[in-house]
């Protein structure tokens, strides 16, 4: 999990660096979070992201929790 947090931090940086909370619509309506709020929400969404990715990663390709060791 701290992988995924420490590249969801500058991703919510470069995300919000380049657009506006306030201008936020989903599916044609504006978003109603404060820019806190809109920071916060956006940090988890991409902390989820980056955790799935290295999930799947592992999953596909291996990992300290892979069996296949050669240790029995």
């Amino acid at each position: 999990m701290w992988p995924a947090f420490l590249v969801a931090l500058p991703a919510t940086a470069l995300l919000f660096s380049a657009v506006d909370p306030r201008s936020l619509v989903l599916f044609g309506v504006p978003m109603t979070f404060s820019r806190i709020g809109a920071y916060t929400v956006g940090l988890f969404v991409l902390w989820l992201l980056c955790w799935a990715t290295s999930v799947l990663n592992l999953w596909m390709f291996g990992g300290p929790l892979d069996d296949d060791d050669g240790f029995d």
